[in-house]
This record gives structure tokens, sequence and C-alpha cells, in this order.
């Protein structure tokens, strides 16, 4: 799990790097045109994110099958399934923090006089710092995760466990 932690943390420094460039493109070279209501039109190529999303894709497949290996492991046999659905709840939570997380950035980067991190036109917007923001909540979430790995005790793992054979088990 902590690999594919490692990866996210990168893949969300290269998508803010990614998103300055293509800011910086949009504003002095759009060659695209202009829409309504929308602002100027980045002249950069959509080949640019193969790299960001191909890195997030390894991210999730890293911690999401070390994440169901680690719960189907350490449950007891009879809460496997139980097991399972915490992996969609974690989703489901953490859609809702995003959406949280979100709205703080609209209320703390927006306001009188201040331009949002995240507005309807991009351009206008600063969605790299919201990248690194992210990457920072990554690092503390990877700081965690080391220190909770450091302290679990996996089950199975303690010496004083003791392995018998099932046809060797007094009767």
């Amino acid at each position: 799990m902590g690999v594919g932690m490692v990866i996210a943390v990168f893949t969300m420094i290269l998508s803010a790097i990614v998103e300055k460039e293509r800011r910086t493109l949009a504003l002095t070279r759009p060659t695209l045109g202009i829409e309504l209501r929308k602002g100027k039109i980045s002249s950069m190529s959509g080949w640019w994110l193969i790299t960001q999303l191909t890195l997030t894709g390894f991210s999730e497949a890293f911690t999401i099958i070390g994440q169901v290996e680690f719960f189907y492991k350490q449950f007891p046999e009879n809460m496997r399934s139980i097991a399972g659905s915490f992996l969609f709840c974690g989703f489901a939570l953490s859609s809702y923090l995003s959406s949280f997380l979100v709205s703080i950035v609209h209320r703390v980067t927006g306001g009188v006089g201040k331009r949002n991190w995240l507005p309807e036109d991009l351009n206008k917007g600063r969605l790299d710092y919201f990248y690194y923001l992210i990457a920072g909540l990554e690092v503390l979430n990877l700081g965690y995760f080391i220190v909770c790995a450091k302290w679990y005790k996996y089950k199975g793992s303690s010496v004083n466990t003791l392995d018998v054979a099932l046809e060797k088990m007094p009767i």
C-alpha cells in the first residue's frame, strides 16, 4: 500500500507542474481561440495527461490491491465479506471528504478581492496550488500510514502462536 501512496504523491506533483504549464500556454498563446464565458483555450496537447493518468492507475492498483489483501488476511474468516465492504465504505467516505475539501478551498481562497483557486474558468484559478495541497495531504497520510504500519501487529505473526498440523491435534 505504501508504494501506491508514494506514487500518488509524485502524481499530484506532476499534475501540478503540467497544470501550471497548461495555464501558462492558455494565457500566453491561446491558439485554439476563446470560448464565450469559459476563457481562452490552451494549445497544450491532451497527450500530456497520459503520464499522470497512468501513474494514477498504478497508484490505485498498488493501494487498492494491498488494502483488499490486508482486509482479507487480517479479518477473521467469517467476517471477510464485511472486510471487503470496508473498502467501498472508504471510497464513499473519501468522496464526501473530497467534496468537503473543495468547499473549504472555495471558502478560504475565495472572497472579497481574492481569486478562488477553483473557479469555473480554470485559467483564472490556481488548480496547480490545489494539486500541491493534495500532494501535501498525501504526504501527511503517508506519514500516518508508516506510523500505523510500524505499530501494527499482524495476525499470526506473534511469537506466542503455535502452528500445529491438523492431524496432530488432540481430540
